[in-house]
């Protein structure tokens, strides 16, 4: 009777990790490499989410495991990277955007908004209180919300980009570029722990929502893992529950991260609105000279390299996203900069 106990138990859990469509920590979402920058306009009409697929937050995690009402809330995501960002695409169907609290420090959790809880290295363990791992609480008016370590809420709006915009009756369109750090990440200086995005690394991700429909409280949160009902709302502070993404790209892909084979290139500072340096100690004998694209491929800046840091003039570019290549004997080296 014992060892029947023991296996029901087991199949228990089984049946738990299995059921519904939302993600379990068994399951690994690969993330689509796009070849260009993500454009944040609430569009989605880069090819990469085209090659994407969709996944469901369809888990009621609070109240626990409800119904909710017809037409009350759907949701699906997509996910995709490059070396800057990792991309992520959410689709909302929601009878009442619903944004009761103008002070984004006060009760952020209340109002309609998209969390995504990030874990950089899938190291796990609690993060309420650390930088082990990110849970954005992304409001209506673009502000990302946590808690340092001293429990205070802190804005982190300056890790992410973001835009919402209409796709349909009662359909929002969340697309969000966000930046990687590690656990040393502080806010003074983000850039010293900024990590670069390269193929095959994993990371742990999980996304939710925040509905609040008729009151001044979150009414549901709905999210993408299963989860039980003793650790239905542990996200924020816990990276245990977090699955698993694993950054895939095709095997012609050359350069899908820190360039591994010029470590010291950096080019700062970004965004810039009059001016970058492009700095590598090798520059003169590995770069012969640089050039600014824009989306299209039309070449609108060339400078020969000829000192390990070069100063850019982009102040005549208009304000948008370019890519800066440099050009060897030994290959190139892209990178995405922002126009201020």
């Amino acid at each position: 009777m014992k060892r029947m106990k023991t296996i029901s138990s087991i199949l228990a859990i089984l049946s738990l990790s299995f059921t519904g469509f939302g993600q379990t920590q068994l399951d690994t979402f690969k993330c689509t490499f796009s070849n260009t920058p993500v454009i944040i306009d609430g569009q989605a009409s880069e090819e990469c989410w085209e090659n994407s697929e969709w996944h469901a937050m369809d888990q009621v995690w609070i109240p626990f495991n409800t119904q909710m009402k017809p037409g009350d809330f759907e949701g699906r995501f997509k996910l995709a990277w490059d070396m800057d960002y990792l991309y992520v695409l959410v689709e909302v169907v929601d009878d009442l955007l619903s944004d009761d609290h103008p002070d984004p420090f006060q009760n952020w959790w209340d109002d309609d908004c998209v969390e995504i809880f990030i874990d950089e290295d899938r190291s796990m363990g609690y993060h309420e209180l650390s930088c082990n791992a990110f849970a954005y609480h992304v409001s209506l008016s673009y502000d990302a919300l946590d808690m340092d370590a001293l429990g205070r809420g802190v804005n982190y709006k300056d890790n992410l980009e973001v835009k919402m915009d209409t796709n349909g009756a009662n359909t929002y369109l969340w697309e969000l570029a966000i930046k990687m750090y590690d656990a040393s990440f502080t806010p003074g200086n983000p850039e010293a722990s900024r990590v670069y995005l390269e193929k095959d690394k994993l990371m742990g991700f999980a996304i939710a929502y925040c509905d609040n429909d008729e009151t001044t409280s979150r009414e549901n949160f709905i999210g993408s893992m299963v989860m039980t009902a003793a650790h239905n709302n542990d996200m924020y502070k816990n990276a245990d529950y977090f699955g698993p993404i694993l950054l895939t790209a095709p095997e012609s892909t050359v350069r899908t991260g820190k360039d591994q084979s010029n470590p010291g290139v950096r080019i700062y500072p970004l965004p810039a609105s009059k001016q970058i340096l492009v700095e590598s100690p090798s520059a003169s004998q590995n770069f012969q000279y640089l050039s600014i694209l824009n989306l299209d491929g039309q070449v609108l800046i060339e400078r020969t390299l000829s000192e390990s840091t070069q100063t850019v003039n982009i102040e005549l570019l208009s304000p948008g996203i370019y890519l800066l290549q440099l050009h060897g004997p030994k290959g190139s080296y892209t990178q995405r900069i922002v126009k201020e």
